[in-house]
């Protein structure tokens, strides 16, 4: 990153003029407006960074030295929505999408540890950054006055470090949940966490237990999903550690495989980093093996871990229960990891009857899962495995695009039809099944004709077997 140049502005901030950031046209905007109104407004925070770091902000913050009513009142003309009203964030909405406007504050003690007890409103932006969590988190930027650095954040981004805004403890201590974001932004913007943020997370690490469940979830998702999440993990284990307790057997853990380099928390870790960032995805190669350690047990010298698949569901399952996860995301998780080590078949009629068994959506995110861990295992008889799955994804997506049927919504004939031969209640679906069956081992069977004609057979062999009990039984 160039090197900028940096002046003192009247509020004795940092700033550096030549530093320009394009602003969308709704934050100018709003901007613009509270400065018509005789405020000071700034953007400020992720989007600033981001926008530093070369990166595309998700959302934007502003932050203002008018009060909650003065903001609503220079807004009265559009929609706003008191987010945070004693907190001093009013939300407006311009084309439907929101914007996060906050006056200018200060923060008393965190007894929580999470919310401040008092939140007090003041009039100059130093104040305001200064109860920032992270240096690089604590830049604002207008376009009249440019880019405003009081605690050194563009140093920290030119040099890829997460660094609290004073000391560490203190700000871990008013709020437990900066230790996970500090992790999650290791893993988005690829930082390191400088030594003593570092060393009072991992202090402090047990504050966390004092976080909802809903947070502690969202933070790890966020982390799981960055680019540098391999590394983030690896270095601070024991903070991950620390909210998934299930996780410490895994650490450390040697599975004396040779399919395996790496033991079972770097292995989980590295397989989270070779998969598509699908939030299911994720959750399912971070947990696919947490079950390992329990079934462990040496044969031949050999490592082994039958039935780890079942039981890392059973944990994963738990895991994110308590986490409150979706159910649907849960649900996908869970399929995910009990199946990871499932072999997959080679032959084209197995892979059609794997494809009705768990359908193409669900096949496809299975081949991906495997994919990532043999990945991960770091060893060459695994990249050969690997190799197997690739060749069984394109036999797959061969039969889908050939139109070959593996469904019953793919067959040429329904229930209505088996109706009309005789089937009834719970024989359609058998038959339908039966039909199904059929057609994947010889898929020119897939016509009406041919369907309803083995239908009229099977139906005629029904009513053979039923006379004849029937007079077996006079």
């Amino acid at each position: 990153m160039p090197k900028r140049e940096r002046a003192m502005n009247s509020d004795n901030e940092l700033k550096t003029p030549k530093a320009e950031i394009s602003l969308p046209r709704e934050v100018e905007n709003i901007i613009e407006s509270l400065e018509a109104g005789g405020f000071k407004a700034y953007a400020v925070g992720g989007a600033v960074r981001d926008c530093v770091s070369g990166l595309t902000p998700d959302d934007w913050d502003i932050t203002t030295s008018a009060r909650p009513e003065e903001i609503k009142k220079v807004f009265s003309e559009r929609e706003t929505i008191e987010t945070g009203i004693k907190h001093g964030t009013v939300t407006v909405l311009i084309d439907h999408k929101p914007y996060e406007v906050t006056s200018f504050r200060s923060e008393g003690s965190y007894s929580d540890c999470r919310h401040p007890d008092k939140v007090e409103f003041v009039l100059e932006l130093s104040e305001d950054l200064r109860r920032r969590d992270f240096t690089v988190n604590s830049l604002a930027y207008n376009k009249k006055e440019g880019l405003i650095d009081l605690y050194g954040g563009l140093s920290d981004i030119d040099n890829k470090i997460i660094r609290t805004v004073g000391k560490a403890e203190e700000r871990f201590s008013e709020d437990a949940l900066r230790i996970l974001r500090a992790v999650r932004f290791s893993s988005k913007l690829g930082f390191r966490i400088e030594p003593e943020t570092k060393n009072a997370a991992e202090k402090l690490k047990g504050l966390l237990c004092g976080i909802s469940a809903e947070r502690i979830f969202s933070e790890l998702s966020k982390t799981l999903s960055g680019k540098n999440a391999v590394n983030a993990l690896l270095d601070n284990s024991g903070i991950i550690c620390e909210i998934i307790p299930e996780m410490k057997p895994c650490a450390g853990f040697n599975q004396y495989s040779k399919w395996h380099k790496y033991d079972v928390y770097e292995h989980i870790v590295r397989s989270v980093g070779a998969i598509d960032s699908k939030p299911e995805l994720k959750w399912a190669m971070f947990l696919h093996d947490i079950g390992k350690p329990e079934k462990f047990f040496m044969k031949d010298g050999e490592g082994h871990f039958y039935g780890h698949a079942d039981l890392s569901a059973k944990i994963a399952e738990r895991i994110l229960l308590r986490l409150k996860a979706s159910n649907s995301l849960r649900e996908r998780v869970v399929f995910l990891v009990k199946n990871h080590d499932r072999p997959f078949p080679e032959s084209e009629v197995k892979i059609k009857k794997m494809l009705r068994d768990f359908g193409a959506e669900r096949f496809f995110s299975l081949v991906e899962v495997k994919k990532a861990d043999n990945a991960a295992q770091g060893t060459d008889i695994a990249l050969a495995e690997s190799e197997k799955t690739e060749n069984t994804k394109k036999t797959a997506e061969k039969i889908i695009e050939s139109g070959e049927c593996f469904s019953l919504n793919q067959m040429k004939i329904s229930g209505r039809e088996l109706s009309d031969i005789g089937f009834k209640g719970k024989s359609v679906g058998e038959e339908l099944e039966k039909l199904l069956d059929m057609c994947i081992v010889s898929p020119e069977l897939n016509d009406e004709n041919k369907l309803v004609g083995l239908a009229e057979k099977h139906m005629e062999k029904i009513n053979k077997s039923s006379y004849k009990s029937i007079n077996e039984g006079f």
